[in-house]
């Protein structure tokens, strides 16, 4: 993983962040530069993404001006990670994250009116609220095709994971729905829904969506989570029978234990240290790792049964690749893959953030190996 910021992995990281959603080099140098010296300063870090996010929305409008709405799309959607990426540092009782939350959301749908490639938004019904998605089509095939389920983790959401994906499972014959479910997006920040450990619930929720819909083919159903996802995904594998293939692109086997050995032993963590107080609905770090005493694979993993896949990074800062192992050992399925990023075959760090496109291409074939052939 290249430091951009020498001694702080959390800027470093976040950086890396901005390409495998699709960030542009020259911009992202732009803020670099910009933040030269002032590393740790998290205000700093908040303006210099605001920034180039406005800079970048000015082309957009230039392009509108001179007549490209396609060029002005893929713009607006750059303008829209550039402010995520400036949001996510914003603490929560800010009335700023607010602010730059909605200008997030609205970006990214002036992008998706002007794309000339379908996303769908769609409100999954949950209870009295809805966790909202999107829906990428597949661009292969007649009648109902298979759907992958794109969950995210930590501190991502469902336009990240649109900006991460693009066209990779649609043009292997897959349709996306990438979704906030609780602790996420707006799911969380303009729903209220907090994360919880019984994620078949939400899950089933989704599912209960996608049969409802004449495209998707309901035997073919597969579930992908992004870092914190990877244990989303592992409790729903286990508790929700309609799931046909499942990938934890990120292992997480005992995530009460991660935060413990980041609080007692300084571990590292790439997102702000209210994110997990803000996902969890509570006041303190401490109570926040309280409430996921219950995210552990263990206990269920053994009812795992459907083709399971565990992607991860050797070098991997966040989890350890001992955790990996653990996962994938425990996974009750016969037909299971423990797939490692060491560098020279894909991004070695948390998610191969640090070289995204290989694992996101290992994934999308993985998927087709098990729902579309």
């Amino acid at each position: 993983m290249h430091w951009f910021f020498p001694g702080d992995y959390r800027w470093s990281y976040n950086t890396l962040f901005a390409f495998a959603a699709g960030g542009e080099l020259g911009d992202v140098s732009m803020v670099v530069d910009r933040l030269a010296g002032k590393v740790g300063d998290d205000e700093v870090w908040i303006c210099g993404w605001a920034w180039l996010a406005d800079i970048v929305e000015e082309r957009a409008a230039n392009d509108l001006d001179n007549d490209a709405p396609i060029s002005a799309a893929e713009t607006l959607y750059l303008s829209s990670l550039y402010r995520t990426l400036s949001e996510h540092f914003i603490p929560p009782d800010d009335h700023r994250r607010t602010l730059a939350y909605d200008q997030v959301l609205d970006t990214f749908e002036r992008a998706r009116a002007l794309a000339r490639w379908p996303v769908e938004r769609v409100a999954v019904p949950f209870g009295e609220a809805v966790m909202p998605a999107y829906f990428m089509p597949s661009l292969v095939g007649d009648g109902p095709r298979p759907v992958v389920i794109f969950i995210c983790g930590l501190d991502t959401t469902k336009e990240i994971s649109f900006l991460r994906v693009r066209q990779q499972l649609a043009t292997r014959g897959l349709h996306c729905l990438a979704v906030d479910t609780p602790g996420i997006g707006e799911a969380l920040k303009k729903h209220g829904l907090v994360t919880r450990s019984d994620y078949e619930v939400p899950v089933g929720a989704v599912i209960d969506y996608l049969e409802g819909r004449d495209d998707v083919d309901p035997a073919r159903i597969g579930l992908l989570g992004s870092s914190l996802g990877g244990y989303y995904v592992a409790r729903a594998a286990a508790f929700e029978p309609r799931i046909h293939a499942t990938v934890a692109w990120g292992a997480i086997y005992d995530y009460h234990r991660v935060w413990r050995r980041r609080i007692d032993q300084g571990g590292t963590v790439a997102a702000p240290s209210f994110q997990l107080m803000f996902i969890t609905g509570t006041d303190s770090l401490e109570a926040a790792v309280k409430e996921i005493e219950d995210f552990k694979v263990a206990p269920f993993a053994d009812r795992i049964r459907m083709p399971f896949m565990v992607v991860h990074g050797a070098d991997d800062k966040q989890v350890a690749m001992d955790d990996a192992r653990a996962m994938f050992d425990a996974i009750g399925a016969d037909d299971k893959t423990l797939m490692v990023f060491d560098g020279r075959n894909g991004g070695s760090a948390h998610c191969q953030f640090d070289n995204h496109l290989p694992a996101l291409q290992c994934v999308a074939d993985w998927f087709v190996r098990k729902l579309a052939q």
